[in-house]
């Protein structure tokens, strides 16, 4: 599929905080493109491929903005640095992001495809940091980073101060568990850590599940910070 420009992503998702996403249709992304349907089949499958396509020019965003980081930095400042940027590169897509998080808790399949895609990002957040995405420690830090970004975007979505001081908190103390989790890795204690993060994953999960759906509802009412799936 061919790759949609930042500033066509754009209007799309400002047509998904205006309209919801449930009732966004593969016309409307036609019409606020100004393309034929036959032209934006080159570009989408469905409505679903626009998680992708957003992510893949974020991550393109953070690789351009972070450059090469210090090696001699810390491994959670290179992460740190690395994962605000890609906050940053969010900014514009925030509303829409709201909207799409509140979504997930009833549409499955928007949430399976949101996962999947932020793990593919993570991948490449890992590499920008200067940290092995490959082989099962790999997939380990790729899930542990998961975790780290959704945990922090929960608040994000409703941080409206103007230095995100409150994402910087939260990403700040996620990294830091994320760290303690990855220590129990290096120390041998593969299933502990392993096991620790597949109990975090399946509580933030169930608590997804065990709610109702949000229709219309804008992300940033909800009065709980834990109850939404993540954006993409």
């Amino acid at each position: 599929m061919a790759s949609l420009p930042l500033d066509t992503l754009k209007r799309i998702y400002d047509a998904i905080a205006e309209k919801g996403w449930a009732n966004l249709s593969l016309s409307d992304v036609a019409q606020v493109t100004e393309m034929d349907l036959a032209t934006l089949r080159g570009h989408l499958s469905s409505k679903y491929d626009l998680i992708g396509q957003l992510n893949r020019q974020i991550d393109a965003e953070v690789l351009n903005e972070v450059g090469s980081v210090d090696p001699d930095d810390p491994a959670r400042d290179r992460l740190f640095e690395v994962m605000m940027a890609r906050f940053d590169a969010l900014e514009p897509f925030k509303d829409a992001l709201g909207v799409m998080a509140m979504a997930a808790r009833s549409d499955l399949h928007l949430a399976a495809k949101t996962r999947r895609s932020i793990e593919q990002s993570m991948g490449w957040m890992l590499e920008a940091a200067g940290l092995n995405s490959g082989g099962w420690k790999g997939t380990f830090r790729r899930n542990g980073l998961a975790l780290v970004y959704v945990r922090t975007s929960l608040v994000w979505l409703k941080d409206e101060t103007e230095d995100l001081s409150s994402t910087m908190k939260t990403m700040d103390q996620a990294l830091s568990d994320a760290e303690r989790w990855a220590n129990s890795v290096e120390g041998g204690n593969v299933g502990g850590g392993l096991g620790q993060l597949r109990e975090r994953m399946q509580s933030m999960a169930d608590k997804v599940r065990s709610r109702s759906s949000g229709g219309g509802q804008r992300y940033r009412d909800e009065p709980d910070d834990s109850e939404a799936s993540e954006p993409a």
